[in-house]
């Protein structure tokens, strides 16, 4: 989570910034560059199959702006005819519901999967001060997957979704009409200009309702061609609308996004398995922001972009032990900042990408994998980190793509009872973007001129210590240069450990994780300029530097009744840790301004559940 009031969620992996990664859904880049913020929130777990990482830049040849890598989701594939429901409730408001229905026609060549998901999270104001830590968070999403077989050789896959989803933080919903126009924004915020006192300010200074509404479909035809060919051709367009108030501005954008993609997989004799494919892909944002007392309005974030790209991977297996994927990609990209500058077409770039992935089986079960490639990403996605700047109008003073090169190795144990993975990853970004608010007059997006590097040491073990018992433990560590982390807009995770166990016996099945982060010292992301106390004049009792290392527990009982039914109840955060309970994520800066961004813990205490799951099969 990267904004505590308005619950901006930064997905992340790779150690780089969440607007590094790309999500992918069944291996399709329907998702635009403003995704990755609210719209990712709105995703349901409804009709989920499972979750691909992959880390590094060049980790899809699909998705070359992935500098920092690519979480693929990839839905269920429907086998039989089923319906699934599942429904829970807890406190702090916690409600969530969710339907799966999948079918299967009686010749097996269609099928279909239907999912939908309502959920709902409370506000969170853990030190009772009239400011919640965490917002209240309503989402609702809907999807639907059609697949029909058209002969022997020929498949239409169809899938249209859609996400709703709601914010709403800053003042305590029992605390939002009482205080309108008491002070009329010039008074103090708090009793005694103090974060951490009862807030007396109007609603307005801190008041964030976010809604977005997404709408998303893609097409797929695949055919098989003689000679084992394989044709697969790809449709895929989402259009987005965000519709905002941050505190004294309005903030609304329409995005729209265009795909396209046609590729061959050619086996090319014994060894060689060849993929030769073009993409094409558009995307526009129009947005509009204006202050609170600013009725007319103006438009000012405003940008098209377009690329076009080849690429082909060949898949060798040059050895019974060594397979060597090699692949390069081709990309023109051209960036508009409409109306910003005086140049149209202010990136107009062609880049050339390889990758490289050997794979070295030592043994039965010990595998090697060594990873190399170059991604590039047009900086775009500062128009939601930073909500657009709101009313306060930017300039852009850019005119380079970043461009990224990652290296990798890993090695992975796989045994019927033992599996584990040690890796390790280095990331070097070069060109990066970022808001300058220090240099110019007005906040400019500028090209960094330095590289930033991001190193990943991480592990992951899981044993199978009685059928009934599985242990599975990990350790991820990342090393960030100082230079990068004054970047940043919130402090990132440095070190994370988690333990998981997992029981089952006797329709009894208890899951639990234990998640474990480092202590890290807050000052290289610029943590030092933050104040629990304004007193009209001058910053007083500066927040702590360094953040503490803490650890949560998150707990699940379900017990089977009968063959088609589960109960269970759970708890997220069992133990309570909160951060507000050491330190409010609120702060003054030196000058005066108000923010919530000092954040280095949970913002959510313990949440109880309880809940069903119903199957039903004929």
């Amino acid at each position: 989570t990267g904004c505590s009031m308005c619950g901006m969620r930064r997905v992340q992996i790779n150690g780089l910034k969440g607007e590094y990664t790309t999500v992918l859904m069944d291996g399709v880049p329907v998702n635009s560059t403003v995704f990755g913020y609210y719209g990712f929130g709105a995703l349901s777990t409804a009709g989920l199959g499972r979750v691909e990482i992959a880390r590094g830049s060049g980790a899809s040849l699909i998705a070359p702006e992935a500098i920092g890598g690519v979480i693929n989701i990839v839905t269920k594939k429907p086998k039989s005819n089923s319906i699934f429901f599942d429904a829970a409730v807890g406190d702090h408001d916690y409600k969530n519901m969710s339907f799966v229905g999948s079918g299967v026609t009686s010749d097996g060549k269609g099928r279909v999967l239907a999912a939908a998901q309502a959920s709902r999270r409370g506000q969170w104001d853990q030190d009772g001060n009239g400011v919640n830590e965490n917002p209240r968070v309503e989402s609702l999403s809907a999807s639907l997957n059609i697949s029909r077989d058209l002969g022997d050789n020929n498949n239409l896959d169809l899938r249209l979704a859609v996400f709703d989803s709601e914010t709403f933080g800053g003042p305590t919903e029992d605390s939002l009409f009482y205080t309108i126009n008491r002070n009329e924004g010039l008074g103090p915020l708090f009793q005694d200009g103090d974060v951490r006192k009862q807030y007396i300010g109007d609603p307005f200074e801190t008041y964030e309702h976010i809604n977005t509404d997404r709408q998303e479909g893609t097409l797929r035809w695949t055919a098989l061609l003689p000679g084992n060919i394989n044709l697969v051709t790809t449709l895929a367009a989402a259009r987005q609308v965000q519709d905002s108030y941050y505190e004294a501005g309005d903030y609304y954008h329409l995005n729209k996004y265009h795909y396209g993609d046609t590729k061959l997989n050619i086996p090319a004799g014994d060894n060689h398995f060849v993929t030769a494919g073009v993409s094409a892909r558009q995307e526009s944002l129009r947005a509009q922001s204006y202050a609170f007392f600013d009725v007319l309005g103006r438009t000012k974030d405003d940008y098209g972009m377009s690329s076009m790209g080849a690429y082909l991977q060949d898949v060798w297996q040059a050895h019974p032990k060594l397979e060597i994927s090699g692949a390069v990609r081709f990309d023109n990209m051209a960036v508009d900042f409409k109306g910003l500058t005086g140049k149209q077409d202010e990136i107009d770039d062609s880049v050339v990408m390889p990758r490289l992935h050997i794979k070295w089986t030592h043994a039965k079960g010990l595998v090697s994998r060594i990873s190399g490639g170059m991604g590039y990403r047009a900086p775009l996605t500062f128009f939601e980190s930073d909500h657009g700047l709101i009313e306060d109008g930017f300039a852009v003073n850019v005119t380079e793509l970043e461009k990224s090169q990652s290296a990798g190795y890993a090695l992975s144990l796989d045994t019927p009872r033992l599996t584990s993975t040690v890796s390790y990853n280095h990331t070097t970004v070069k060109d990066m973007a970022y808001i300058n608010t220090d240099d110019f007059a007005i906040p400019t997006l500028v090209t960094y001129n330095e590289n930033v590097n991001v190193q990943t040491i991480d592990g992951v073990i899981g044993y199978q210590v009685l059928p009934s018992l599985n242990i599975a433990a990990g350790y991820e560590h990342f090393v960030f240069s100082d230079k990068y982390k004054g970047l940043m807009a919130i402090a990132s995770v440095e070190d994370r450990a988690r333990l998981m166990v997992n029981f089952g016996k006797n329709k009894w099945d208890i899951d639990s994780t234990l998640t474990w982060i480092g202590s890290r010292d807050l000052k290289p992301y610029g943590y030092t300029d933050s104040f629990n106390v304004w007193d009209g004049t001058t910053a007083s009792d500066p927040k702590e530097s360094n953040a503490p290392a803490y650890a949560t527990v998150d707990l699940k009982i379900s017990r089977a009744i009968g063959k088609d039914t589960k109960l269970y109840i759970g708890a997220k955060n069992l133990f309570d840790y909160h951060q507000a309970d050491k330190e409010s994520p609120l702060f003054y800066d030196d000058a005066g301004g108000y923010d919530v961004g000092h954040i280095w813990g949970p913002l959510r205490g313990r949440e109880i559940y309880a809940g069903m799951q119903m199957r039903f099969q004929p």
